[in-house]
C-alpha cells in the first residue's frame, strides 16, 4: 500500500521576512541614487523639483514688502542749475534780474505700483520679469548757498521798488524751471536705467540667498516687455 505524503505549505520565517524588507529598500536607494545621477548629469537640482514658479515669486514679492522707504526705492540723482530772467522795459529804463539756482534733483519708483500680479517667471531661461512704473521725482534740493543773484537797473530805475518785484518773480520761476530741466529725456533715460539696476540687484540678491540664481529683468511698462520678448 502506497503510503501519500502530504506536502505542506512552509511560512516565511522573521528572518526571511527581514531580508525581504531590507531587498526592498535597497532596490528603492538604488533608483533615487539613478535618478539623482540623471539630475547631477543633466545640472538639475533637487530644490528644481520642489521650487515651482509660484515660490520664485512669491519670494520676489516679499522683498519688495520690506523695502520701506516711504515705499519709494531711490534710484538716481541729478545736478542741475536752473537760469531764470525777468525783465522790465520802459520809456525812462530798463530793469532786469537773472536769478541762478543749482539744485540736486532726487528720483525714484514707488514700490507699491509695482504690478505684482503681472510679475513671471521663465523656466526656460530662468529670468523673472518685473514691471516697474515709471519714475517719479521724489525731492528737490536747491542749493540757496550757491545761488546768485545778477541785477541790472538803469539809473532811474528803483532797486527797492522795481528790482525787489523782479526778484521775487524770479525766485517763483526757480522750482518750476529746475522740474523742467528734471523731465529732460536724457536725464529720464538715466533715472530708468538707475531704477533697472537697483531693482536688479536687490531681488537677485534676495533670490541668491534662499538658493535661487534666477536672473531678473525688471522693465518699464510704458515701454513694453524687454527686447526679444
Amino acid at each position: 500500500m502506497a503510503v501519500e505524503e502530504t506536502k505542506l505549505k512552509r511560512r516565511p520565517t522573521m528572518s526571511e521576512k527581514f531580508w525581504k524588507l531590507i531587498a526592498l529598500a535597497s532596490f528603492v536607494v538604488a533608483i533615487a541614487a539613478l535618478i539623482l545621477a540623471g539630475m547631477l548629469y543633466t545640472r538639475k537640482g533637487i530644490g528644481d523639483l520642489f521650487w515651482p514658479e509660484e515660490k520664485i515669486v512669491k519670494t520676489a514679492r516679499s522683498t519688495l514688502l520690506r523695502v520701506e522707504r516711504d515705499n519709494n526705492l531711490v534710484t538716481t540723482r541729478a545736478y542741475v542749475q536752473a537760469v531764470v530772467r525777468q525783465r522790465s522795459e520802459e520809456w525812462y529804463g530798463n530793469a532786469e534780474v537773472i536769478r541762478i539756482v543749482p539744485a540736486t534733483i532726487h528720483y525714484a519708483i514707488n514700490l507699491n505700483e509695482i504690478d505684482q500680479g503681472r510679475m513671471s517667471y521663465d523656466d526656460q531661461k530662468h529670468v523673472l520679469r518685473v514691471p516697474l512704473p515709471d519714475v517719479k521725482i521724489l525731492s528737490i534740493d536747491p542749493d540757496l548757498t550757491k545761488a546768485e543773484i545778477i541785477r541790472n537797473l538803469d539809473f532811474l530805475r528803483s532797486e527797492s521798488m522795481t528790482g525787489n518785484q523782479l526778484e521775487e518773480t524770479t525766485e517763483k520761476m526757480v522750482r518750476p524751471e529746475i522740474e523742467k530741466l528734471g523731465q529732460s529725456p536724457e536725464i529720464i533715460k538715466t533715472a530708468k536705467d538707475q531704477a533697472i539696476a537697483s531693482v536688479r540687484q536687490l531681488l537677485e540678491s534676495a533670490l541668491g540667498a534662499v538658493g535661487q540664481p534666477i536672473a531678473v529683468q525688471p522693465y518699464f511698462k510704458g515701454d513694453g516687455l524687454p527686447p526679444g520678448q
